[in-house]
């Protein structure tokens, strides 16, 4: 899976979403090791930091945990991984409101500028 353009959502969401689905349908097992941030950006086309976003956002759930030196691996004991829509929700709720912010900004500056025209 690469990251969408056209998807509403950030990347970091696309990925955290995409790993968290691996999680609950279990493609990714409790255990597991994750590829390394530099393979999973590869995978997803996205830059190494848009990983490393997702992954805090998974590990902030429970779903994974990091060990150093060793790597980050799914959680033995995850919690209740059903895709929570709710939060999936938030998210998308919050992306929204910052893109209308700034959209927002862009035409008030936009109307500003025709005001100063002759």
């Amino acid at each position: 899976m690469t990251v969408s353009p056209d998807d509403p959502r950030s990347a970091y969401a696309q990925v955290a979403d995409d790993l968290r689905n691996q999680i609950a349908h279990g493609r990714l097992k409790a255990g597991q090791r994750l590829e390394g941030n530099a393979k999973l950006a590869e995978r997803y086309g996205v830059a190494a930091m848009t990983v490393r976003h997702a992954l805090d956002i998974l590990r902030d759930e429970g779903l994974i945990v990091s060990q150093q030196g060793r790597g980050t691996f799914v959680a033995s004991d995850p919690p209740s991984v059903e895709v929570d829509q709710s939060s999936t929700m938030a998210n998308e709720l919050a992306e929204i409101k910052a893109a209308l912010e700034l959209i927002n900004s862009r035409l008030d500056r936009l109307e500003g500028r025709v005001g100063d025209l002759p």
